[in-house]
């Protein structure tokens, strides 16, 4: 008999919004799809009992000795009921094997993925569990663990070894996921993908959304970081707002159903309180960046309560000066609440709400569909929908060159920021980095917006993220939100979705397209350009296709051309100072912009 062993796979996983430390990856596991199913199934009942056995029937996994699927959690969104099993062989869990179930909550299965293996062939020659801890500690000595346990590492998709699963972490707040069998490393993962007392009423003072946006500039002169220093046109972009806070032993504390602020990384900074209901904090006091990230946190809370949601219905802990000066943020779920950091290095973080509502949607992500964020394009689509939700939220206060994500924090020296009015598609930009992937689904998320208003496309993409599963496709995820559109809308926006769909490369098989879906008519391409002291950029609110910026000088010479990729940055050094025309074109309009090179 194999070793009984209770077991909780993906307890701790970190997601951020920038780039990565040191990530090893196995390609296998990485790229491997899940097998999938749209095709509706009428059940006997709703109950664990009947979803349970359809789920072994679709997964087969009982033709296998010792095999079965162990329920981890059940969910309840707007549209139904989610059951997420993981196989298990011998009571030991295999890695990686998720099979969500997703119904109407009415005894009719909507979709299934199914991440199981069949193995034919099972190695076990591991050392034993103190010397895998003593070649782990040996290997990470600037770690500790939290946790092991015994799993099946599956080696492909017909063979699997036995093996130690370790979760570890530093004092830098590093957090990884090792799994060895005692002579070497098998598998190494980043878990930091760089993603009640009654209220009280409060007055404090945050950006909105971010000092650029609402001033209408881009990064440089006069709105620069300056290593944190004041200054009064930056003073001048704070905004004083209502904060619902708590209220006990006589002072008034950043804390509420949705978000506390705490201090448990580098720097130390003790969270701010009030003895009167004031938090007012310019930008060189960190209790700033505090205020800003709860005010943002619990904004997007309330939304997603008022839809109806229960994945904002428990508290995140936040560290909003945090990661001892790393210029990145990050969401962990290792911990009871789960914590929000937020690094002060560049420009801090916690001071752009783009940065602040993009880690919140990994915490709204994970309570919707916990431990299911693995495979590159299920992480693409986390990170895509931590961008969508900056934007919508952003979008919402300023629509200032909305198509930017993170416009104080990125697009400038520190790092490139990303875009959301990307014209990418799918396959062919696909490029095995979540990052830059994550802009087909965003860009095509915001178009959407656009198309049907940001409520019910908030609404729809929620209700997807509730069956989301590991190693699921765009196409896949295409599926969930024609889904959702059925459930919550009645298909009320099968056209324009499936529309858009096509357009980026993503619509499901067996879906067709609606006649005249879009009335695709231009008369002059939506596009404006940005001075920048370096140079300039050319902008559109909206997803240009096959478009390119052309420079014409003042005697009417073509001096250079390159493709609009929704943010087209024009390097100055390589001009003269003068007069220059920026031609934006493709085949259907065109506009001629003017530009003055310093």
């Amino acid at each position: 008999m194999l070793l009984l062993l209770l077991l909780l796979l993906f307890s701790a996983s970190s997601f951020a919004q920038k780039t990565s430390v040191e990530e090893t990856s196995v390609s296998f596991l990485e790229l491997r799809n899940c097998k999938s199913s749209f095709a509706e199934t009428k059940l006997t009942e709703e109950s664990e009992a009947t979803v349970n056995k359809f789920a072994h029937e679709f997964a087969h996994v009982e033709s296998i000795y010792e095999s079965k699927l162990k329920l981890q959690y059940t969910q309840e969104s707007l549209a139904g009921k989610h059951y997420s099993y993981i196989q298990t062989i011998g009571n030991t869990i295999v890695y990686n094997s998720e099979v969500k179930v997703n119904t109407n909550g009415k005894a009719v299965v909507l979709s299934v993925f199914d991440n199981s293996f069949s193995p034919k062939t099972f190695t076990d020659k591991n050392s034993s569990l103190a010397q895998a801890e003593i070649f782990v500690k040996e290997k990470f000595q600037s770690f500790y663990s939290l946790k092991n346990e015994i799993i099946w590492f599956p080696l492909s998709e017909t063979e699997l070894a036995k093996a130690y699963r370790f979760e570890l972490q530093n004092a830098a707040s590093e957090n990884l996921e090792i799994i060895t069998n005692g002579r070497e490393i098998l598998y190494k993962r980043d878990l930091n993908t760089y993603a009640a007392q009654a209220d009280s009423t409060a007055k404090g003072f945050v950006f909105m959304p971010d000092p650029l946006t609402s001033s209408g500039n881009v990064y440089g002169g006069s709105f620069i970081d300056n290593y944190d220093n004041d200054s009064p046109w930056l003073t001048n972009e704070r905004k004083e707002v209502s904060l619902s806070v708590e209220f006990s032993n006589n002072v008034f504390k950043l804390k509420n159903s949705f978000v506390q602020i705490s201090d448990f990384d580098l720097p130390n900074n003790i969270p701010a309180t009030a003895v009167l209901p004031m938090f007012n904090f310019s930008r060189s006091n960190l209790n700033f960046e505090q205020v800003n990230a709860f005010y943002h946190i619990t904004e997007i809370g309330k939304h997603i309560k008022s839809m109806g949601f229960n994945c904002a219905n428990t508290l995140v802990d936040v560290d909003a000066n945090a990661l001892n000066g790393q210029d990145n943020s990050f969401f962990a779920t290792n911990y009871n609440p789960q914590r929000l950091y937020f690094g002060i290095g560049g420009v801090d973080d916690a001071e752009d709400a783009d940065v602040i509502v993009h880690e919140y949607s990994h915490f709204l992500s994970y309570n919707a569909s916990p431990q299911s964020n693995t495979g590159n394009e299920r992480l693409a689509l986390d990170e895509a929908f931590g961008d969508y939700n900056a934007a919508s939220y952003s979008r919402a206060i300023n629509d200032f060159n909305w198509g930017w994500v993170y416009n104080w924090d990125g697009h400038n020296a520190f790092w490139t920021g990303r875009v959301v009015n990307s014209n990418k598609t799918y396959p062919t930009n696909l490029v095995n980095n979540i990052y830059k992937d994550g802009e087909i689904w965003s860009s095509m998320l915001m178009q959407l917006w656009s198309d049907i208003g940001k409520n019910t496309m908030d609404k729809l993409i929620v209700q997807a993220h509730y069956g989301y599963a590991q190693n699921i496709k765009f196409t896949d995820a295409a599926n969930l939100l024609l889904s959702a559109d059925q459930q919550l809308f009645n298909g009320l926006h099968y056209c324009i979705l499936t529309q858009r769909m096509f357009e980026r490369g993503v619509l499901p098989s067996g879906k067709t397209l609606c006649t005249n879906a879009i009335a695709n008519i231009q008369k002059e391409l939506p596009v404006v350009l940005l001075q920048t002291p370096d140079g300039c950029i050319v902008t559109s609110p909206e997803t240009l296709w096959n478009t390119t910026v052309e420079i014409i000088d003042a005697a009417g010479k073509k001096i250079h051309t390159q493709p609009f990729e929704g943010r087209t940055i024009i390097d100055g050094k390589h001009f003269t100072p003068g007069i220059y025309f920026v031609k934006v074109s493709n085949s259907n309009s065109s506009k001629i912009l003017k530009w003055f090179k310093q």
